[in-house]
């Protein structure tokens, strides 16, 4: 995969460099096309001979046309070296990541929750976190939609799972996605320089639908009439040519028209202009997804692949004239700049007039297929995020979801997903109400396994592959507690914000069934004898509710609870000249620990 996406890397390198060459032939072209021009007009100031003096001008005029057409091809070069610069991005951060620096991607910091259920204790946001690792979307609407999503297990009102939707259908258009790289690596790079913000385009759209305009606009007799007028006006300036009228006849008919026009429309165009004018690049940029999705729905190799819930596929023929009309319409709000052009294409076209009309028509017709359009985008969005995150890790597998009651999980080959593909894999399996005991020596790996059962958990239930050779698992809630930190700010302890977190823990086990803790050393802030007293009423209290419990602790003491409905399981190391950990978790008690062995190496050294 390495190889690939250098080979990728440096094939487009190599493009960019030959259109970078043919870029300054352009330029000289430009110049020896414009000097040729003003030599032409030189020559007609020059010339007292008319047939040298037309020759001249012809020569002028065709050096203005090569000119024009040198410059329009200048500029689709630049854009093309622009967005092979935006591909070639995509792959150097793939390349970036596969290194281990996922500084390129957006680290989700903002959606940082220290009371959420699991969020803050498993990594899910925040520098090198889960979301980190994934996260390819190009919009902020499929940022917060795919923080949304591995959020969505925690119950609270306003978070949705669609885990029904996350069916076969579903994976094989995700599979789909993920062996279409030059598709996915094209959506990517629209969002390597700037994601599209689809708030504010969503809200701008909205302002600008706001805006009134007077309905005599949109009728069809002004239409009738305003065709009447150009139709009459040019009649008159020939008739006035041919000396059959006024010559200053047309003049001000001309210069009427002109104002006529400006006055009548100009209050119209400038609050649209206020309201959408913004966002002129950003709808650009979205028109372009939305062509790329429509290109790729259309061929006929492939699906529409969108990964999107309950089969909403984004397949309407044509759908992306919507965008097209709208930018057509940003492209008019533009051209108003140049005063003195403004005063030709109104006089002569009635311009202003027939782009109040398109916005009406815009206004009209597109603007809630442009709100469902953008939906679709972000369900892309997801859909090649996921799909990127599978092609990039292609030792996953899709999860089994069961239709158990209660809490079940049952992983083969287990591991968290930061470890890559030398990560050592467990078996482990997690029934209802039944609490598991993990024991084990610092660093013996305790809290990673924790970690990526509930990682691993995550995946699956938000419809995404996960890190095992095979993994089932029912539908439950998750809680964890692995992480408190005092708040000095607010007054609360360590060992007070450890009992606010429990707090929080209980009244989320009372409120939900079917609950999956996953602790890690309870009450750390207090003396030994106390600490295990405390984890003994507390998992004896907890054990009457409908949970089920992975609970890590250098407490052996602890694993006496043994019983029907408790068990233990330990991550042991041998200690030797050195320490030699296995991080493989087995049934039983660690006999071994290294806090000792480790210090008296320091003490030693």
């Amino acid at each position: 995969m390495r190889e690939f996406y250098k080979k990728q890397s440096a094939d487009i390198a190599g493009r960019i460099k030959a259109l970078r060459g043919r870029a300054h032939g352009f330029v000289m072209g430009e110049i020896l096309s414009f000097l040729a021009a003003v030599a032409g007009l030189v020559m007609i100031t020059l010339s007292d001979n008319p047939n040298l003096r037309i020759l001249a001008l012809g020569w002028a005029i065709l050096c203005a046309i090569i000119y024009m057409v040198v410059r329009q091809h200048d500029t689709k070069n630049d854009q093309r070296i622009r967005h092979l610069e935006d591909l070639k991005r995509v792959y150097d951060n793939e390349l970036q990541a596969m290194d281990g620096d996922f500084s390129c991607f957006d680290d989700g910091q903002r959606y940082v929750d220290p009371h959420h259920a699991y969020t803050y204790d498993l990594d899910i946001f925040g520098r090198d976190s889960l979301y980190q690792r994934m996260n390819r979307t190009v919009t902020t609407g499929g940022c917060d939609a795919l923080a949304e999503r591995l959020s969505s297990l925690d119950g609270r009102e306003g978070f949705r799972n669609d885990i029904d939707s996350y069916d076969e259908t579903y994976r094989k258009h995700v599979q789909a996605l993920a062996e279409d790289v030059r598709f996915r690596s094209e959506f990517i790079s629209f969002g390597v320089r700037q994601k599209i913000d689809t708030a504010a385009i969503r809200q701008a759209l909205q302002a600008a639908g706001t805006v009134r305009v007077n309905p005599f606009f949109a009728h069809p007799v002004v239409l009738a009439l305003a065709v009447a007028d150009l139709v009459a006006f040019l009649a008159c300036i020939l008739l006035a040519a041919m000396g059959r009228v006024d010559g200053l006849l047309p003049v001000w008919w001309g210069i009427l028209q002109f104002f006529g026009v400006y006055l009548l429309c100009m209050g119209t165009l400038k609050r649209v202009s206020t309201a959408i004018d913004r966002f002129h690049g950003q709808v650009r940029q979205l028109a372009k997804v939305v062509d790329l999705v429509e290109r790729r729905s259309s061929n006929p190799g492939h699906g529409t692949a969108d990964a999107a819930p309950h089969g909403d596929r984004m397949t309407a023929p044509g759908s992306d004239n919507v965008f097209r009309r709208l930018t057509a319409l940003l492209d008019g709000l533009d051209k108003r700049g140049n005063i003195m052009g403004l005063f030709v294409v109104n006089t002569f076209a009635l311009y202003d007039f027939f782009l109040v009309r398109k916005f009406v028509k815009w206004s009209r017709d597109d603007k809630q297929e442009l709100d469902r359009w953008i939906d679709r985008v972000i369900r892309m969005d997801q859909g090649v995020t996921i799909a990127t995150f599978l092609y990039n890790h292609p030792y996953t597998c899709w999860a089994t979801i069961t239709d158990d009651e209660g809490v079940f999980c049952e992983a083969q080959g287990l591991c968290h997903p930061f470890l890559g593909e030398k990560a050592i894999r467990n078996d482990f399996r997690i029934d209802d109400r039944h609490f598991y005991i993990i024991t084990g020596a610092n660093m013996a790996g305790k809290s990673t396994f924790l970690r990526a059962v509930g990682v691993n958990y995550i995946l699956a239930l938000t419809g995404m592959p996960v890190f095992a050779k095979s993994m089932r698992v029912s539908r439950f809630k998750l809680f964890s507690s692995m992480r408190t930190t005092d708040d000095l700010a607010h007054g609360i302890s360590y060992f007070n914000a450890e009992l606010l977190r429990l707090k929080q823990l209980l009244a989320y086990c009372r409120n939900n069934d079917h609950t999956l803790i996953i602790l890690d050393e309870i009450l750390k802030g207090t003396n030994s004898l106390d600490k295990l007293n405390g984890s003994r009423l507390f998992l004896e209290h907890i054990s009457q509710l409908p949970v089920s419990g992975i609970i890590a602790t250098h407490d052996l003491e602890l694993s006496k609870m043994e019983g029907e409905r408790c068990h233990n399981y330990c991550f042991e190391i041998e200690l030797g000249s050195a320490v030699t950990y296995s991080y493989k978790i087995t049934p039983g008690v660690a006999r071994n620990q290294n806090a000792t062995f480790l210090l008296n190496q320091i003490l030693t050294e």
